[in-house]
């Protein structure tokens, strides 16, 4: 008798130490009318709620905070793109703000940088104008030879004509091209220099 009451105290006693502290482990939550649950499947009767693991003694395991709403969840979703957003915009002023330091030690640098384009710009431009200055006064000549020519030596002054009037087009293409880049770089430059202003008060 003594020998079956022994092996049953040590079978409990196996027991306690054997079994895991998960088996031991109870949920505890409440529902969204506030009536609380417990056990393994108190987590299927608050689907939306917060819950609490805990063990046997009533000591707290672990918790599980309640699914997001829909609404939190596009608040989420508008705050972590106005992050990545903002940490563009600072990404592309620290480049930006290496890439002006790097290349001018004083603000006379941008003067000189930018009146060297300038000039090759207006170089061009010069080359440009006397060619159409010269391509005009080509078509008013063929003009008056082709109004008093005939035969294949018309089709000869017309067909000079049409090339010499599709070159003026594009060279006047071109020049409006080039007197647009002296505005842009004007721009540019003006632009370079703020930046070039801002950048050295903000490292003093």
């Amino acid at each position: 008798m003594k020998g079956s009451f022994r092996l049953k105290v040590l079978s409990l006693v196996l027991f306690v130490v054997l079994v895991p502290t998960d088996a031991l482990a109870i949920k505890k939550c409440k529902d969204a009318d506030g009536k609380w649950h417990y056990g393994d499947n108190a987590q299927q009767f608050c689907e939306d709620a917060k819950v609490t693991t805990l063990t046997q003694r009533g000591f707290v395991k672990d918790t599980m905070d309640a699914p997001k709403t829909e609404e939190e969840l596009a608040q989420e979703a508008k705050l972590l793109e106005r992050e990545k957003q903002e940490a563009e915009r600072e990404r592309q002023e620290q480049a930006e703000r290496d890439r002006i330091l790097s290349i001018y030690e004083r603000e006379a640098d941008i003067d000189r940088q930018r009146d060297n384009k300038l000039a090759s710009v207006d170089g061009n431009i010069r080359v440009h104008k006397a060619y159409l200055k010269q391509m005009d006064a080509k078509v008013i000549r063929l003009e008056e030879k082709s109004s008093s020519a005939r035969g294949k030596r018309k089709e000869r002054i017309d067909t000079e004509l049409a090339a010499s009037k599709e070159r003026i087009e594009e060279f006047s293409t071109e020049l409006k091209r080039l007197e647009a880049q002296k505005v842009s770089i004007t721009e540019k430059f003006a632009r370079e220099k703020e930046l070039y202003k801002k950048f050295k008060i903000d490292g003093k």
